[in-house]
């Protein structure tokens, strides 16, 4: 912490010295010929003055580390025959391609994708979209067991009509820790098993389970668990559309993207070879 301190006192001299300014900018660290400048640092304004000169210390010799390795680095280089120039050519070209690319994918490409082509890309491929994992739509409530008037969370926790479902999630609101119940999304059973009591994780779930068992309710020292399975898909049968309707909408992105990429390659081919820019020697194989 001396050192810290040595530094920053170090830091508030050298910044305030004149004779130490290069055109008005207040070197703070130097390694060979290469300088680090105040005006280079991220901001640390809201730091106290230990906090500052101790980030201040660190990024310097981080800073430097990585001069002096490059320059270690670039003098052995000189003496080594290896290819750095050329991979530096090939890395320039990638990287300025790469963000040409991006540029013309943002500009042209149109993110709007309408259910009709979802829903006609999902019933092509529907082969493509086999379940790797149990799939259910439930209702759910997890309440404290001295929570007033459980029994009706317990009434109502498996219908289905709607004034049932709304006075369900009235109480819910007020009482239950966590629930989600009505109109739910499909969701993992093992993700959704994990909040199960311990006592109940290591239980196997085989299809059978499902078939059998619609309402479940579980208890353990301080909860009260409601599950109703209103449905259920098995692992290695056609995901729902709804499941995976994320992924394809994905998917047909990202084929516009290949698409814009493709036509924007062929169209610049064509003009090249129109103004005699590209050409093929067949004869030379």
């Amino acid at each position: 912490m001396l050192i810290i301190k040595r530094f920053f006192l170090f830091l508030l001299i050298f910044s305030s010295s004149c004779k130490y300014q290069h055109d008005n900018r207040v070197p703070i660290a130097r390694a060979f010929d290469n300088y680090l400048y105040l005006d280079q640092l991220p901001a640390f304004e809201n730091f106290n003055k230990e906090d500052s000169a101790l980030f201040v210390y660190n990024f310097s010799n981080q800073w430097a580390r990585e001069k002096l390795l490059f320059n270690k680095a670039d003098f052995n280089i000189k003496e080594t025959p290896i290819y750095i120039d050329s991979l530096l050519k090939i890395y320039k070209q990638s990287l300025l391609i790469h963000y040409y690319e991006q540029a013309i994918i943002q500009n042209y490409l149109d993110t709007v994708i309408h259910d009709s082509l979802i829903q006609s890309y999902y019933a092509s491929n529907i082969a493509n979209f086999k379940l790797k994992e149990n799939i259910v739509k439930l209702n759910y409530i997890k309440i404290r067991s001295v929570a007033p008037n459980l029994d009706l969370a317990q009434s109502l926790y498996s219908s289905t009509e709607i004034e049932d479902v709304n006075k369900l999630k009235d109480y819910c609101l007020q009482f239950a820790d966590r629930f989600f119940v009505g109109d739910t999304n499909w969701v993992s059973w093992s993700d959704f098993s994990k909040q199960f009591p311990i006592d109940y994780k290591s239980k196997k779930f085989n299809k059978n389970f499902f078939h059998t068992n619609k309402s479940i309710e579980l208890v353990d020292s301080t909860y009260h668990y409601f599950i109703f399975i209103k449905d259920f898909k098995l692992k290695g049968t056609a995901s729902p559309l709804e499941y995976v309707s994320w992924i394809v909408r994905k998917i047909l992105i990202n084929k516009r993207k290949k698409d814009i990429l493709y036509n924007i390659e062929e169209n610049l081919m064509n003009e090249a070879i129109e103004n005699n820019n590209f050409e093929i020697y067949e004869e030379n194989y």
